[in-house]
Parts: structure tokens; C-alpha cells; sequence
């Protein structure tokens, strides 16, 4: 591979660790394929660029030269093509790099001597850093920011979260920004998916019910898909946002990602019951638990739901999430229905959903 030799100085990358390199994984493709990338920035601009320095194929670990159960080395050819770039030693760049995919038992041995893993306490903000952050940080990256480290649907108190959260941002490319939330993404659980979702994207703002705030599944879910669409089309065309990264009239593959998911994914139903109690509690309402039951049978939830149980086993799990959404608007306390009887709906549906 050809390249040319750049050196930049630390004024260059004041905030950027490792020199801006990072590995990116196409989304996109059938089968994952992995690249090099490097955010650099150019003295003209005050964002980040990024620049592909070499595709590294579907599995990163072929890169990898295991010495027994006790060691390893990346090969000469990625420290060669990485070593014009950058101003330390591209060995060690790339160890960091490559490190979720070196073999269990050799992490394991080196992790007894390495310093991997220890917490260091981070230092304050510089005045630069806090300008920067404010400069650099977009509200969409601050919201997925939030609610990693809170895990909260609410997001009215996202502005007094620690700006030094936003520190491991600073000096990256979009493009490896939206690499690290990918990664980030992935520890979510598959009923946290879609709520993750309704939270960056602030789909909260346009519900005034008070359960936008916990439990989104109560809410109008056409409403709600109408209003995700409107929010991912504002990104598409926020310049601020995708400063550095080159705009196309298609949408990009990070806003496919999310437009994939979240119309494949559905909210979870564990916590649905849960949340609108602890939401009651919350909100000053005098609020009395019911009585404890021994639990709710088939006939009980299918007379609650007006349907005959031979209709409702019939039903799929879509058709059956619809016709909740419709007795919900019309028992929902925030329209005028009793607390009681939309808890017993409640109850109902997570009972026959439990059986699709």
C-alpha cells in the first residue's frame, strides 16, 4: 500500500489520544468488514476529518501472531502501512486497537501485568477542553452519551450531566464518533433497543402524556413512528452534525442503522407495569397499590380486552399490540379512563403476550 508520510504536532491533536486511530466496521455489508481509519484536522477547520488508511477484511484476529498462550504481536504489514501517520510507535497503537480480538487465554495472562482495566480518576477540564466540548460535541452525541452512562429514558436533566463525560469525544471524526456508539450499542439488550432509540432521538418532546417519560409503549405508536422519521430526516440534512464526513443525497448508513432498528425492534414488556407505578409514586398523585392478586387468567384477559379467547389466541403479537394501543387511549388516565383499569390492561396484555 502506498502512502505518504504526515506528521502532525500535539497542537494538531491537543484532545485526540492515539493519534486519531481507530477501528471502523462496515454496517452496511452482509458480513462485517474492517478498516483502519484515522480523524485528523486540517489547520483551516475547527472539526475533524477522517481518512481510510487500509482495509483489514472480515476478521482483524488474522493480523494477530500468537506466541503460545502468553503472547502476541500484530504483523509487520499493519505497522508499516499505520507508521506514516503517526508519530508514536505504531506497534503499540495498534495492540490497543486490536485487543477485543486477541484469544481469551491470552488476554487473561496479560492482563495479570498490563495496566488494562484500572480505573484512573480523570483529571479536570481544561478552559480549552471546555470550549471545545461545546464546539465539538453535537446534542445528538450528548443524548447517547446520557444515556449510557444514566440509562435513562428522561433526558430533561441531560445538561447537567459532567461535561467531562464528553472528554473521550473530543478531536474525533463523525465517522468515529458513530463507530463508537456502534460499539457502545452493542451491549444493549434486545428490549432496550427500540428505548434507546426513543431517547436520542428526544422522540419524548412530542408527547405531553406523562408517561413519555418512562414508558413509551403506552404511547401513540404511529404517532411515535411519524415523529422518528421527522427527527431522523432533520439529522440527515444538520450540517453541524455531519461536519467532516462527506453528505450524499441517500441517507447515510449510520441513520439506516437506526431506522433498520427501529422499526425491527419492540419495546420491552417487563417493565411497562413497573415504570408507570413508580411513575404514579413520582408525580405527587395520591396513588394506592391494588390488591395483590393471585394472578390474571386467559378468560380474565380476554374479557378485559373485549375479545372472546379463541379470537384472542388467533391474534399475532403486531395484531395484538395494536388493539392495546387502542384500549390504552381510551383508559389511559391522561384521557379521562381510571388508573385501576389501565393497570388491569396492563396486566392483560404482558398475560397473553407471554403466550405469542
Amino acid at each position: 500500500m502506498s502512502v505518504s508520510k504526515t506528521k502532525f504536532s500535539s497542537l494538531d491533536f491537543p484532545l485526540l489520544k492515539r493519534e486519531g486511530v481507530y477501528l471502523a466496521r462496515d454496517i452496511i455489508t452482509p458480513e462485517p468488514v474492517y478498516y483502519i481509519r484515522q480523524s485528523y484536522r486540517e489547520s483551516t477547520t475547527d472539526f475533524s476529518f477522517y481518512r481510510e488508511i487500509l482495509n483489514i477484511g472480515k476478521n482483524p484476529a488474522d493480523y494477530l501472531i500468537c506466541i503460545g498462550d502468553r503472547g502476541y504481536y500484530i504483523s509487520p504489514v499493519l505497522e508499516e502501512a499505520v507508521e506514516p501517520f503517526v508519530e508514536g510507535d505504531p506497534a503499540e497503537i495498534l495492540e490497543d486497537l486490536f485487543w477485543p480480538f486477541v484469544p481469551r487465554e491470552i488476554r487473561l495472562n496479560l492482563e495479570k501485568f498490563g495496566k488494562r482495566g484500572m480505573n484512573v480518576k480523570p483529571s479536570a477540564l481544561t478552559d480549552r477542553e471546555q470550549a471545545a466540548i461545546e464546539q465539538e460535541i453535537h446534542i445528538f452525541d450528548r443524548r447517547r452519551l446520557h444515556y449510557f452512562c444514566y440509562g435513562s429514558i428522561d433526558q430533561s436533566r441531560l445538561f447537567q450531566m459532567p461535561l467531562k463525560l464528553c472528554r473521550r469525544l473530543l478531536g474525533m471524526s463523525r465517522d468515529q464518533k458513530e463507530q463508537y456508539f456502534i460499539n457502545q450499542e452493542r451491549i444493549l439488550t434486545y428490549d432496550e433497543v427500540k428505548q434507546y432509540i426513543y431517547t436520542v432521538f428526544n422522540l419524548q418532546r412530542y408527547f405531553s402524556e406523562t408517561v413519555a417519560r418512562v414508558m413509551p409503549q403506552g404511547l401513540d405508536q404511529e404517532k411515535m413512528d411519524d415523529c422518528f422519521v421527522k427527527e431522523l430526516c432533520d439529522l440527515k440534512i444538520d450540517d453541524s452534525f455531519w461536519r467532516g464526513i462527506e453528505k450524499t443525497e441517500n441517507l447515510s448508513p449510520y441513520l439506516v442503522h437506526y431506522l433498520i432498528r427501529f422499526f425491527d425492534y419492540d419495546f420491552g414488556r417487563s417493565s411497562a407495569l413497573d415504570d408507570y407505578i413508580r411513575q404514579f409514586i413520582n408525580s405527587h398523585r395520591q396513588f394506592y397499590f391494588p390488591e395483590k392478586k393471585t394472578g390474571m387468567n386467559m378468560s380474565e384477559a380476554s374479557d378485559i380486552f373485549s375479545e372472546s379467547q379463541e379470537k384472542i389466541k388467533e391474534l399475532s403479537k403486531s395484531e395484538l399490540t395494536r388493539l392495546f394501543r387502542r384500549k390504552a387511549k381510551k383508559l389511559h388516565p391522561d384521557t379521562g379512563g381510571k388508573h385501576e383499569d389501565f393497570l388491569k390492561l396492563v396486566e392483560a396484555y404482558e398475560k397473553i403476550l407471554r403466550t405469542k
